[in-house]
C-alpha cells in the first residue's frame, strides 16, 4: 500500500462558478486539460498552483474529448458542436478544424 500526499493543486474557475475538469492528458508541453467551461488549458505539472501556461476558451461548444497528436503539444478536441479542432498548446493557437465534411487549415 502506498501513502499519497497532495503537493500542489490547481483550481479552475472562480468561487462563484463550478467548473469540472473532464480530461487530463500528459503531453511533452505539460498537462493538457478540457473542462466544463469549454476551455482547453496547458498546465505546468511542476507549478499547478500557477496560472495555465496557455488557455483556449470555447475550443468547442460542449467539449467532450481530448487526444494528443504528438509529443510537442499538438492536441485534438471534439465536442457536441460537430467540430474537431487541432490546437498547438505551445502557442495556444488553433492549427486546423474539421466540421461536417469541411477542412480548414489555419496558417
Amino acid at each position: 500500500m502506498y501513502t499519497l500526499y497532495n503537493t500542489s493543486t490547481h483550481k479552475v474557475g472562480t468561487s462563484q462558478e463550478i467548473t469540472y475538469i473532464y480530461d487530463i492528458i500528459l503531453t511533452g508541453a505539460g498537462l493538457a486539460t478540457i473542462s466544463s467551461d469549454d476551455s482547453l488549458r496547458l498546465l505546468d505539472p511542476s507549478r499547478l498552483e500557477s496560472a495555465p501556461v496557455n488557455s483556449v476558451r470555447q475550443v468547442n461548444r460542449d467539449v467532450t474529448c481530448l487526444r494528443v497528436l504528438n509529443e510537442e503539444g499538438i492536441v485534438v478536441t471534439g465536442g457536441r458542436d460537430g467540430r474537431v479542432v487541432i490546437t498547438d498548446l505551445r502557442s495556444g493557437e488553433r492549427a486546423g478544424e474539421v466540421s461536417s465534411g469541411e477542412f480548414r487549415l489555419f496558417t
